[in-house]
């Protein structure tokens, strides 16, 4: 913020000792020099505040995010399905705190009175304002809470009404509203009626997401792999359907089966990036559906897709094709990278997607920060553009991770003696020829990055390793890599 790095949320330890957002971090450190600091990430954030919205559905399907980190649940109607409103902010409490969420609740007839009392109230207290209660029940429960409780905008009239005394919501209503209108604007009057419920205030809640899912009921259980495939084809054929209407992709499929015997099982599939061609996901699912086990029979069948994404739209594929079966296709998201996709997905889901990666360079001369993992289908983005340097000594096939400290370097590897050796991992190795140094440092905005100088050494079994020398005072060697 304007050239200076701001404390945008604090935990309950850092505010006990005095830390609050919108300090300076500079202020911070002065309070607390050992604070530990995070980069905020607003969207990161945004996206776990809508998560964490749609698992509030369970309680009510009118739910929408409010702020950076505060939801509007409206529970008109659904409090007497949880034994009344208190019973049901006890369960949404335990429900935060199971994901080690600390939350402030209040119940309100109106949006502003509940963010009001939930920000500013009691800290573990459940204050609850009756619906339907008076303008003046609400008055004197917000009476003594900050005018910052009314959602400012900007945040700054706070500031500024307290300089005039008016410090706390009851003073405003000493107050004409065409007197605080002009001189702080309409922000200040429509905010302290929308709390007291004499303005109406208006809510975008969240759509209830639609289950991207199929299921099958089977009148005669199946248990041969010819019917399972058969079943998982037309659940396909659905799924891809529903896929197609909605424009989205899907990232990964879940089989869920129950037996006749009670029991129930699921397979899974992950796919490289968002698919919804009946075909290349029933040819993921051909391994996997060796893993089912029917029992006596399967009774019932639902395939789900836990992870979809939105498509880029329908690629035209080959405008002539070899004569041959005719199957559905509902949309291919496959470009003319399909090959490699196809590889990608049946890497991924024999050993994982997250074993899955491409170096890319990184705009560094350190060796460890040189390269960075990516996804081989992602697009570059900041430092996946940057380019080997073009002009560098051989560089080792293999590095250590980290370097490996050598116990002893004599010092005629600098000088090139015949009488050099190392010690590295208690065994003792003659070093006949050694090139170097070569002095590598890091990026100049890391005030205490590390100075080496590496070396090229070779022993007298024709092993060759990269050396490198730390410290001016009290050198200490390291083994980064191997040659060959």
């Amino acid at each position: 913020m304007r050239g200076r790095l701001v404390i945008a949320a604090v935990n309950p330890r850092a505010a006990r000792a005095g830390l609050h957002t919108g300090m300076s971090l500079a202020d911070g450190r002065a309070i607390v020099p050992d604070v530990a600091v995070h980069p905020a990430d607003p969207d990161g954030d945004a996206c776990a505040l809508e998560r964490l919205a749609r698992w509030a559905m369970r309680f009510t399907p009118r739910v929408a995010p409010a702020g950076p980190a505060a939801l509007f649940l409206d529970v008109t109607g659904c409090e007497r399905l949880f034994g009344g409103e208190e019973a049901l902010a006890a369960l949404l409490r335990e429900g935060l705190e199971s994901f080690g969420l600390t939350a402030r609740l209040a119940l309100a007839g109106t949006l502003g009175a509940a963010w009001a009392l939930a920000r500013h109230g009691a800290d573990d207290e459940l204050v609850v304002i009756p619906p339907g209660a008076a303008v003046s029940e609400v008055e004197e429960a917000l009476a003594e809470l900050p005018v910052a409780a009314l959602r400012l905008d900007p945040p700054e009239t706070a500031a500024e009404l307290a300089s005039f005394g008016l410090d706390k919501i009851g003073a405003l209503r000493a107050l004409e509203p065409a007197a605080l209108d002009e001189r702080f604007g309409p922000s200040l009057v429509r905010r302290l009626g929308q709390a007291l419920g004499l303005v109406e205030e208006h809510v975008a809640y969240l759509h209830p997401s639609i289950p991207r899912e199929a299921r099958r009921a089977f009148v005669e259980p199946v248990s041969t792999a010819k019917d399972i495939r058969a079943a998982v084809n037309e659940l396909l054929d659905d799924l891809c359907r529903l896929l197609k209407r909605t424009g989205e992709g899907v990232r990964r499929l879940r089989l869920i089966y129950c037996r006749v015997d009670g029991g129930q099982g699921s397979v899974a599939i992950g796919t490289s990036r968002p698919r919804r061609r009946r075909e290349s996901l029933m040819a993921l699912f051909a391994e996997q559906l060796q893993r089912v086990d029917p029992g006596f029979g399967i009774e019932e069948m639902a395939l789900a897709a836990d992870v979809v994404e939105e498509s880029p739209g329908d690629v035209q594929g080959v405008l002539f094709q070899a004569v041959g079966p005719v199957t559905a296709d509902y949309g291919s998201v496959d470009g003319g990278e399909d090959e490699l996709a196809g590889l990608l997905d049946r890497l991924g889901n024999r050993f994982g997607f997250d074993c899955i990666a491409r170096p890319v360079p990184r705009q560094s001369w350190l060796p460890e920060r040189a390269v960075q993992r990516r996804w081989p289908m992602a697009t570059p983005a900041g430092d996946a553009g940057a380019r080997w340097p073009a002009r560098c000594r051989r560089r080792p096939l293999r590095l250590l991770s980290p370097p490996e400290p050598v116990e002893a370097v004599v010092s005629a590897v600098s000088g090139g003696g015949p009488s050099a050796c190392m010690r590295w991992r208690g065994r003792s190795r003659r070093v006949r020829f050694a090139d170097g140094p070569e002095r590598l440092e890091c990026e100049w905005w890391r005030e205490h990055g590390p100075r080496r100088d590496y070396y090229l050494a070779e022993d007298d079994a024709g092993r060759r390793y990269w050396l490198f020398r730390e410290g001016s005072r009290v050198p200490r060697w390291f083994l980064h890599g191997f040659f060959g």
